[in-house]
């Protein structure tokens, strides 16, 4: 749950790398 909060507040401002991993999750 931690991970998901990271990667859709961080990932999507930090690079689009993570912006794939938020979405399917």
């Amino acid at each position: 749950m931690k991970t998901v909060i990271l990667a859709g507040g961080f990932g999507t401002r930090f690079r689009p790398l993570t912006f794939t991993k938020p979405k399917p999750m």
